[in-house]
């Protein structure tokens, strides 16, 4: 999947419209600000680590295969 800019975004956005209800500057402050509430790869890591280690089981050799499924469905999930 190719990673568009925020001005490629925009401009798709401004022909595929009737008429542009923001400006660029609008825009660009709405992408930061849903991209400050958005969890970076490594918060995403880590909050999964946690959940293995608060759900997973107190036998070692499972604690490491529910940590190793869930970094594997992120991989799947995550966007690139």
């Amino acid at each position: 999947m190719k990673k568009e800019t925020l001005e490629e975004a925009f401009n798709k956005i401004v022909d595929s419209s009737d008429y542009v209800l923001f400006d660029y500057a609008s825009f660009e402050e709405g992408a930061k600000w849903k991209q400050e509430r958005s969890y970076s790869e490594e918060e995403v890591i880590e909050l999964l680590t946690k959940r293995s280690k608060h759900f997973g089981t107190s036998l070692k050799p499972f604690d490491k295969i529910l940590l190793k499924q869930d970094l594997e469905w992120f991989q799947q999930y995550k966007k690139k």
